[in-house]
Parts: structure tokens; C-alpha cells; sequence
């Protein structure tokens, strides 16, 4: 499993994701020593318990992941391995999508006009103007914002895919006098008190902002990821462009933004 984990770290999956593939991975190789066979793997996820909460099997969303992860170990195999594979790699399954209650660009300027420094309006325009999730975020290196040429390069992602973002004008201003500003703590570009911010830090902030802004809405970090994904395409931006500035690995991901 060392050398699976090499090479997700080298295709830019981020740190918890690797932990997660690792994870699921071993959980079905797990299952297949003890003499399981592979076709019936679905069925085994189909019927497991969830292990924080005994009462309730698994989601649809976490078996598709297991599936996932079960694609990323077959390709390895085949990729690195050159090995041929007995594993059962089905579609994912469809789930039902909840109804999302986005942010108004309106509303983001609230949050802007609630922060209480400049790190945190860097925050903000992370997840909202560059559409990053939290754990991109957290690992967005200083040396990786280019601000004369207007684009970030993501190095990690949940998928694994590196893309460039290019930064609205409005983030441009924050992050210029952010960066004047900033403490040289770690190598990312969002510091914290001790170092590098992390997701917890940026969930945190987050929540103060949203409780301080008065906004009569659940306000979460991945929330402005939806909103801007929504606005793009509100805004005419063609669908395989707004996947791409979010780093989807699949239309149907952004698909999901055409129904709010």
C-alpha cells in the first residue's frame, strides 16, 4: 500500500484524500483475503454499518466514494502494476440532490463588510472568487498566486487534477494588501496563529463572519464554492468552463449548478 500511496501523492491528491483511498482500498482487500469474492463487494457496502453510527448503513454518496477509490486502485494496477484486475468496478449510483439555498453576489459583499481583517476577506474570496473547496484552500501555496498574470495554480485536489484559476479583480485588491500584511508563519498562502490555516481554521472563520453578517442563511464554506459556481452560469459561462474552474472530473458534477 506504500507505493498506491506514492503515487497518489504524486497525481496531487490532497492529504485526507489519500488517507481516505488508502482506506477504502484496504477495507476491500481486507474483505477479498477473507476469501469474499469481488462481485459481491457491492452487496457487502450495500449492507455495511456505518462505523460512527452503528444504527445506519452506508450512504449512497459513501459507497459511490468506496467505488471511487476502487477506480483509482484499479487504474494503479494496471498503470504502475501492469497487472490485470478481478475488480468489479460499477457506475456510480445516483442520489438525490438537496435543494441548495445560494448566496446573492449581495450577500457576499455583506460577508466581506463582516470580516474582521484582511486574512479573512483572503478567506472569502478563496472559496468564493477562485470557487476552491476548503481542503484547496488550506493547501494554496504563496508561490502558486500570481497576481501579475491574474491566475492561481492548484496543486491539490480532491481529484487529483492541477488546474489554473484565474482571480477576479476584486480578489486581486484583497490579496495584494493581504499579502503585504501577512506573517510568514508556513509555506501556504493562508496563515493562521501558529502556521499554515487549516480547514477547522477556515470552517471557524467562517461561522464568525456568517454569525457577525446576519445573513438568515446556513452559511458554510462549501457554500460559496455553489454560489459562484451558480453565478458563472447565471451569467452565460459556458457548463464545461465552470467545470473546469472548479476542478470536476465529470459535466455531471457541475450539472447539479443548472437546477438551482
Amino acid at each position: 500500500m506504500e507505493n498506491f500511496k506514492r503515487y497518489l501523492e504524486l497525481r496531487n491528491y490532497q492529504k485526507r484524500n489519500v488517507t481516505r483511498l488508502l482506506s477504502m482500498v484496504q477495507e476491500y482487500r481486507n474483505y477479498i483475503e477473507k476469501g469474499n469474492l469481488p462481485i459481491e463487494y457491492i452487496t457487502y457496502l450495500k449492507q455495511r454499518k456505518h462505523k460512527t453510527q452503528p444504527h445506519k448503513n452506508l450512504s449512497l454518496n459513501t459507497i459511490n466514494n468506496h467505488l471511487f477509490a476502487l477506480k483509482v486502485y484499479k487504474n494503479y494496477q494496471e498503470e504502475i502494476l501492469c497487472q490485470d484486475t478481478d475488480l468489479i468496478i460499477c457506475r456510480s449510483f445516483k442520489t438525490h440532490v438537496a435543494e441548495i439555498e445560494i448566496l446573492s453576489p449581495e450577500e457576499i459583499q455583506i460577508l466581506l463588510e463582516s470580516t474582521i481583517n484582511t486574512r479573512d476577506k483572503a478567506v472569502i474570496c478563496c472559496l468564493y472568487y477562485l470557487g476552491l473547496r476548503i481542503g484547496e484552500a488550506a493547501e494554496l501555496l504563496l508561490e502558486d498566486i500570481d497576481l501579475k498574470d491574474g491566475k492561481v495554480l492548484v496543486r491539490k485536489s480532491k481529484t487529483g487534477y492541477q488546474r489554473e484559476v484565474p482571480i477576479h479583480s476584486k480578489a486581486i485588491e484583497i490579496f495584494e494588501e493581504y499579502i503585504e500584511e501577512r506573517i510568514h508563519k508556513g509555506d501556504c498562502f493562508l496563515q493562521g496563529q501558529k502556521g499554515n490555516l487549516t480547514p477547522s481554521g477556515i470552517e471557524f472563520i467562517i461561522e464568525k463572519v456568517a454569525e457577525k453578517s446576519k445573513i438568515k442563511k446556513r452559511i458554510y464554506p462549501h457554500l460559496l464554492r455553489h454560489s459562484i459556481a451558480t453565478h458563472l452560469l447565471k451569467n452565460g459561462m459556458e457548463l464545461i468552463k465552470v467545470s473546469r474552474f472548479l476542478g470536476h472530473r465529470s459535466l455531471e458534477s457541475t450539472q447539479r449548478y443548472t437546477h438551482i
